[in-house]
C-alpha cells in the first residue's frame, strides 16, 4: 500500500462527488493506493467497509471514542453511548482505476476541527467528542489495523463480516434511502448481503437490496 496524507483540502472530493473542503490541521484526510485484481470482484464492494471497520478500530484505540459504522460510508459517534444522534465524525470512500489497476482509498477524520468549525450540526469531532486528537498517533492506527483488514478482505475471512455487523449502527433501525430516481426506499435495516448491500425490509413486505452505488443518501430514521 501508499499512502499520501494531506493537512488540508481546498478542493476535495466525497461521495457522488461533492465537494469536500477540510480546514487546516484540523483532521486526518488521506488516499491509500491498494493494488489487487487477483481478488473476486464480488467482493470489491466489501473493500469501503474493510476500511470503515480499520478507522472505527483505530480511533477507539488512539482517541478513547467509540464510533459505529453507518452504511454505507460513514464513521459516526456511537448511539449506544448516550450520544443521542448519529454526530459523523468522518467517512471512506473507494474508486476503483482501471488503467492503474488499482483502488483508490479515501478516508476523512474530523480531528481537531472545534465546534464552530464543523460544516453542519450533524458533525462532530474527536475534540469535540472529548477524545485525544493526536493526529500522527491516529494515523499510524489507522494504517496498521487497514493492513490487517485489506489482509481479511484478500482472503474472505468470515470475521471481517462479523466485525462489520457488531460496529453497524444501521442494522435492526429504521432507515430510508433515497435512489437516484428519486424514489425513497424505507424500512427495517435488516442486514448486509453478502455482496456488501444493504437488505431493507419495507413496510408493505418487500425486501430490496440496496447497493453503495445505488444510494443518494442514506439515513436513520429517529
Amino acid at each position: 500500500m501508499s499512502c499520501v496524507v494531506a493537512e488540508e483540502q481546498t478542493a476535495g472530493r466525497g461521495r457522488l462527488d461533492r465537494a469536500w473542503v477540510s480546514p487546516e490541521f484540523g483532521g486526518l484526510w488521506m488516499s491509500v493506493v491498494i493494488r489487487d485484481s487477483e481478488v473476486d470482484p464480488a467482493r470489491w464492494t466489501w473493500l469501503p467497509l474493510a476500511v470503515g471497520v480499520a478507522a472505527r478500530d483505530a480511533i477507539a484505540e488512539q482517541s478513547g471514542i467509540d464510533v459505529a459504522l453507518k452504511w454505507p460510508n460513514d464513521l459516526v459517534l456511537n448511539p449506544r453511548e448516550g450520544q443521542g444522534t448519529l454526530r459523523k465524525l468522518g467517512g471512506v470512500l473507494s474508486e476503483w482505476l482501471s488503467d492503474a489497476d488499482a483502488f483508490i482509498v479515501g478516508v476523512g477524520i474530523n480531528v481537531a476541527i472545534t465546534d464552530e468549525e464543523l460544516p453542519t450540526p450533524e458533525a462532530s469531532s474527536l475534540l469535540v467528542a472529548g477524545g485525544r486528537t493526536d493526529r500522527e498517533a491516529l494515523l499510524a492506527a489507522v494504517l496498521g489495523h487497514l493492513d490487517a483488514r485489506v489482509s481479511q478482505w484478500r482472503s474472505g475471512d468470515p470475521l471481517l463480516e462479523v466485525d462489520y455487523l457488531r460496529a453497524c449502527a444501521s442494522i435492526g433501525r429504521q432507515v430510508s434511502a433515497r435512489l437516484p430516481n428519486g424514489e425513497i426506499v424505507a424500512g427495517l435495516a435488516a442486514e448486509i448481503a453478502p455482496d456488501g448491500a444493504l437488505i431493507i425490509n419495507t413496510p408493505d413486505g418487500k425486501v430490496r437490496s440496496i447497493t453503495a452505488g445505488d444510494v443518494i443518501h442514506a439515513t436513520i430514521t429517529p
